[in-house]
């Protein structure tokens, strides 16, 4: 039997737009699930209806509340709480729009997260000496009896708007994971670390997710990337675009491609020779972070053929 899902989608966009990256998102999960989409933005009815057009969505309103994502959460919470929905999925996901993905499929990932036999699940944890043990919001995962739970139904109820962002990291995000541990469920993510280093790793080093399988970057750690084309090897050009035109609307700090100065210098790799003359030349670059290789071939070492970029393990 399939496993039934609910994803409570909490988004957000200063200007109320809802563009091909958050579109993308939706599309995926919508494989995979039915969703309530509630945005903390005053969106247009044509905007919405963007929403409205995804199969599987629910319920979907865009009005601004100020209450950030666990807002958000809470709203379509109740919102499946009224309708008596709750019970009928195996699991119910909190996620949010604060990262760019799904950049490869999160099916087999679900899948992973959900045979491990806990009932709260996430993409990555968060602990370090002064924080409690949580998994990060902007993807958390519970089972029915969780999700369910009076314990969960009273957290819930329990949100409201808070003035600084520590407040709803502490009430909310880590207080979430430590409800459900404190009446004995365990957790686990695909990604786990501690003295907070998972997390720093998320914005300092994105690539680091990718590569822990993990199908997301997170949008604050775009900057840190090096070059849209590190993107390439996860996802389609046409999503990689979607995310440019996405940072450059919003304003997040972006490079399309490194710099000269810094890009890996070229080395020859192959020469073909023909007394003595340089028939084909082919050079390679090692990306840095990535498992990625690029490689230029030229005829006669002056004319450029074609340019190759490769994965390796």
């Amino acid at each position: 039997m399939e496993t039934k899902r609910l994803f409570l989608f909490a988004g957000y966009d200063k200007d109320g737009i809802i563009d091909e990256t958050l579109l993308h998102y939706l599309r995926c999960l919508s494989q995979l699930g039915d969703i309530v989409f509630v945005m903390d933005s005053n969106a247009t009815p044509t905007e919405l209806n963007k929403v409205k057009d995804i199969p599987n969505v629910l319920y979907a309103v865009a009005t601004r509340h100020g209450e950030y994502d666990f807002g958000s959460y809470k709203r379509a919470y109740m919102w499946a709480d009224e309708q008596g929905i709750l019970n009928n999925y195996d699991w119910v996901y909190l996620v949010n729009d604060s990262v760019y993905g799904p950049l490869f499929d999160v099916k087999p990932v679900l899948l992973d997260l959900e045979s491990r036999g806990v009932d709260l699940v996430g993409m990555t944890d968060y602990q370090d000496h002064h924080t409690l043990p949580h998994i990060q919001s902007w993807f958390v995962g519970m089972t029915r009896r969780v999700a369910t739970a009076d314990f969960m139904r009273e957290f819930i109820a329990g949100i409201h708007r808070e003035t600084e962002k520590a407040l709803i990291v502490l009430r909310y995000e880590v207080g979430l994971s430590q409800t459900v541990l404190r009446h004995g469920y365990k957790m686990s993510t695909i990604i786990a670390g501690q003295n907070g280093d998972v997390c720093h790793a998320l914005y300092a080093c994105p690539t680091h997710a990718l590569h822990a399988n993990v199908p997301f970057i997170k949008k604050a750690g775009l900057q840190n990337l090096g070059g849209l084309l590190y993107l390439y090897q996860y996802t389609t050009e046409k999503f990689a675009d979607a995310i440019k035109q996405n940072a450059t609307r919003t304003k997040l700090p972006i490079t399309t491609a490194r710099t000269e100065a810094s890009e890996p210098r070229y080395r020859k790799h192959y020469r073909l020779t023909i007394w003595s003359v340089p028939l084909l030349t082919i050079y390679r670059q090692k990306q840095d972070n990535i498992s990625l290789v690029c490689y230029k071939s030229y005829l006669f070492d002056i004319i450029p053929l074609c340019k190759i970029f490769r994965k390796f393990n």
